[in-house]
């Protein structure tokens, strides 16, 4: 399980060979479990043990012949593929059947979604989970299995909206995940939001929190609605 999550701002990446270069860098460093190298968003996602260091990493990438920015600056331009993603997914919610049961199709749009991209990468999704995700920490599989859960979810939703099993499993889970998230943020962590899997670089802040909440409040509510 890795203890440790890095992400590097990396400069100077144009090509197929220079995310080969960095990754050839790095695998096998001391420390390094798992490397995802995003030449899109010039970033360089590592996890590890304890013994990782962020200041060897940046070493070995600038060896490599390419920069290390500063630290992440969380930036509104960081959730635009966040908002992008929930406002299609909402508004092919409402075209599909306008209000009437429109949070059951958005939570099975936004759980298809969302586990799919985590789907792109599972080594660096798991990974990423498990640095505050509160079971996957302690049982490193639970990263592999979840968007697994979460794909599920979606179809469910989808077919079985009426089921009050799937809208209690989801509240469950949707209020574990935000614990995990405000833990890590009371910490003053600073880590990657894995909400999109790897495939974007997403900042961690109360915008995660907002997110699973807001599932959660959605899958309480329509139990509700259900039990009456």
């Amino acid at each position: 399980m890795p203890d440790r999550f890095e992400r590097l701002n990396v400069t100077g990446m144009t090509c197929g060979s220079c995310v080969a270069k960095i990754e050839h860098a790095l695998d096998g460093f001391s420390g390094v479990q798992h490397v995802h190298v995003d030449l899109q968003q010039g970033t360089v996602m590592v996890s590890g043990d304890a013994a990782l260091s962020r200041e060897a990493l940046e070493s070995a990438i600038r060896s490599a012949g390419f920069g290390v920015e500063g630290g992440p600056a969380v930036q509104a331009s960081s959730f635009t593929p966040l908002l992008v993603a929930v406002s299609l997914i909402g508004l092919g919610s409402l075209v599909s059947g306008g209000v009437d049961g429109f949070m059951a199709k958005f939570m099975g749009g936004f759980f298809l979604v969302f586990g799919g991209l985590k789907l792109l990468d599972l080594g660096g999704f798991a990974a990423a989970y498990a640095k505050y995700d509160l079971l996957a920490a302690r049982l490193p599989a639970y990263g592999w299995v979840y968007p697994i859960v979460e794909v599920a979810l979606g179809l469910a939703y989808l077919a079985t909206p009426e089921w009050m099993g799937l809208h209690a499993i989801t509240f469950l889970l949707m209020t574990f995940s935000a614990l995990g998230v405000i833990r890590a943020l009371r910490r003053g962590e600073q880590l990657t939001c894995a909400c999109m899997g790897t495939a974007f670089n997403l900042p961690m802040t109360t915008v995660t929190i907002v997110e699973d909440l807001g599932m959660a409040a959605m899958a309480g509510a329509m139990l509700v609605q259900h039990s009456m």
